[in-house]
C-alpha cells in the first residue's frame, strides 16, 4: 500500500476565510483509493450543505463547498474529475485532454463516500474501486483540491498546487501526488 499526508493551500492573492485548514490523507492499495479531506473552520465559516434524503450524480457541484480530486495516469489518455459534495451529491468526469471532452464517465453509477459534520469540522472519506477505469496496475497521478464556499457566497479555491496564473485545478502541473501500484 502506499501511501501520504497532505495539506490544501488557498489559492494566492484571492480572498479565503480565516482560520480554515484543510488536510487530509491518501492511500492506494491495488485499484482501490481510499482519500480524506478534514476541513477545519470556525464554526459557521463555511457553507455546508445539509444532508441529502437521495444522493445522487449532479452538475456543478464545483459551485459550493466541495471536495475534490482528479486523477490521472501515464497509461490512460486524459484524466478523470471526481467531485464529492458534503450533501452527499456526486459526480466523476471523463476528460479527453486538458478541459477537453467532459462527459459523465461510465464507470460510475455511485459514488461511495461519507461526510461527518461537528462544529468546527467537516470530514470527507472515500474508498472508491477504480478497476472500471482499467488503470489497477497503473502508476496514478492525483490533483486533490477542494471548493470552500462561505455563507455570503465568497468562494475559494484549495488545492495541493496552483501552478497557473488563475485558480485552475485541471492544470497539468497540479498532478503532485503520485501512487503507485
Amino acid at each position: 500500500m502506499s501511501g501520504t499526508t497532505f495539506e490544501l493551500a488557498p489559492f494566492p492573492g484571492m480572498p479565503a476565510p480565516e482560520g480554515v485548514r484543510i488536510s487530509g490523507e491518501a492511500r492506494r492499495s491495488g485499484a482501490m483509493l481510499n482519500l480524506e479531506w478534514r476541513l477545519e473552520s470556525p464554526e459557521g465559516a463555511i457553507a455546508l450543505a445539509p444532508a441529502a434524503n437521495r444522493p445522487e450524480r449532479r452538475r456543478e457541484l464545483w459551485e459550493e463547498t466541495c471536495f475534490e480530486f482528479f486523477l490521472t495516469s501515464p497509461e490512460a489518455p486524459g484524466y478523470w474529475e471526481f467531485n464529492l459534495a458534503p450533501s452527499g451529491h456526486w459526480n466523476v468526469f471523463r476528460f479527453d485532454a486538458y478541459r477537453a471532452g467532459m462527459r459523465d464517465e461510465a464507470a460510475f453509477q455511485a459514488l461511495p463516500f461519507d461526510v461527518s459534520k461537528r462544529p468546527g469540522t467537516c470530514t470527507a472519506t472515500a474508498t472508491i474501486d477504480l478497476t472500471g477505469l482499467g488503470l489497477a496496475a497503473a502508476p496514478w497521478s492525483l490533483a486533490i483540491a477542494m471548493v470552500v464556499a462561505e455563507p455570503a457566497g465568497r468562494i475559494s479555491y484549495w488545492a495541493l498546487a496552483h501552478p497557473g496564473a488563475e485558480a485552475d485545478f485541471h492544470h497539468p502541473d497540479a498532478f503532485v501526488l503520485h501512487l503507485e501500484p
